[in-house]
């Protein structure tokens, strides 16, 4: 299994997307959300490299069945867990989102 590194925005990323869904009256869901987060890490730790690049060296799977994107990356020999943006996001703030991270 590789080293890995969240980086501390990620956090952020997922709290948002938990709150949402507490917010909204989805009673347990915002906890859901952040355990499938969790199993896609472990996932993406065993199996990334099966992702193919979408923006520049950066990976992306979905969180199903929620409407949400991982995107990844390889620094070196660690895996880095970059981003986490609803799938419905314009592509171009995608981008620019991971572009500011990738520094």
């Amino acid at each position: 299994m590789r080293d890995f590194r969240i980086l501390a925005e990620v956090a952020g990323d997922i709290s948002e997307a938990a709150d949402w869904y507490d917010r909204e009256g989805y009673v347990g869901l915002g906890d859901r959300f952040t355990a499938t987060f969790y199993a896609y890490v472990d996932h993406v730790r065993q199996n990334g490299e099966i992702y193919r690049p979408e923006y520049s060296e950066f990976r992306r799977l979905l969180l199903r069945p929620f409407p949400y994107a991982l995107f990844f990356r390889y620094h070196e020999e660690i895996l880095v867990v970059t981003l986490v943006a609803h799938a419905a996001r314009d592509p171009r703030r995608i981008r620019r989102m991971l572009r500011e991270r990738e520094a």
